[in-house]
């Protein structure tokens, strides 16, 4: 969400600086720097992809992207509650979700305490692997949009001085000029709007999931410690800020009573 936000307030500020400039949107279109850049970006994308499955990385993407993640409070309240009630959620969509699951049917299959968690910790890092593969290969491509832009350049270029060699007048000149410079303006905007800002963005998410599966190794660890709600609730609390925590038991907690 936070992405798509940010995404929608760049474009509507290039919007409102073609509207000044008393451009229409449809003049920044060409159909050569457009499938210049866009193609010659997908060829090296494809070509230097990471050793693993596409089709996983593709839907780590999409479930990135697409599907979120519950927010630190709602999840810490999950956890409150498998710790509570001992049953596991229904339809997890994330990692840190499917590890309360995975939790719970390793000690509903007796595993020890440090054998449950050692898996647990081991499936979140095979996650975390394959989320850094992904932002890396995205932050790793992010210099070359910039260069097929300039090769759409190059060929807007030659097309022009080949009309200048034809006698096209300045109007016609003019215009094949800036049709050449769409192409940088494609690669700016897809190496500096999308694919740097999707890896940093990766990065930022798998530090929110690290704080996520901790919480949920914790959760597992307190249940077959058999550690009472009050205390697990607190537990749960110390992951949150102040004006975050759960207060399920009705407690006046100091942040309240101050």
């Amino acid at each position: 969400m936070k992405y798509t936000i940010s995404l929608f307030i760049a474009f509507t500020g290039f919007y409102l600086a073609s509207e000044h400039l008393g451009q229409k949107i449809g003049e920044y279109w060409d159909f050569v720097a457009f499938f210049v850049v866009i193609f010659g970006t997908i060829a090296v994308l494809l070509m230097s992809r990471p050793v693993t499955s596409f089709k996983s990385l593709l839907s780590l993407f999409f479930q990135k992207f697409i599907s979120g993640s519950p927010s630190i409070k709602k999840y810490a309240q999950n956890c409150w509650e498998v710790s509570l009630n001992k049953e596991p959620l229904k339809d997890p969509r994330t990692i840190e979700e499917q590890l309360l699951n995975d939790g719970l049917e390793l000690v509903s299959l007796g595993f020890s305490k440090e054998k449950t968690l050692d898996i647990l910790e081991q499936r979140y890092h095979h996650f975390e692997n394959q989320l850094m593969l992904l932002s890396a290969w995205l932050k790793r491509n992010a210099k070359y949009p910039p260069a097929f832009g300039l090769a759409g350049t190059v060929l807007g270029l030659i097309h022009l001085m080949r009309g200048i060699s034809t006698g096209i007048d300045s109007k016609e000149t003019g215009l094949r000029m800036a049709v050449a410079l769409v192409a940088t303006f494609y690669g700016l905007i897809l190496s500096n709007l999308f694919l740097n800002p999707m890896g940093e963005w990766l990065i930022e998410e798998a530090k929110k999931d690290q704080q996520k599966c901790e919480m949920a190794l914790e959760t597992i660890g307190m249940l077959m410690d058999g550690v009472n709600i009050v205390e697990a609730q607190e537990r749960l609390n110390s992951f949150l800020n102040p004006d975050e925590r759960l207060n399920n038991l009705g407690f006046q907690t100091e942040a309240t009573a101050t």
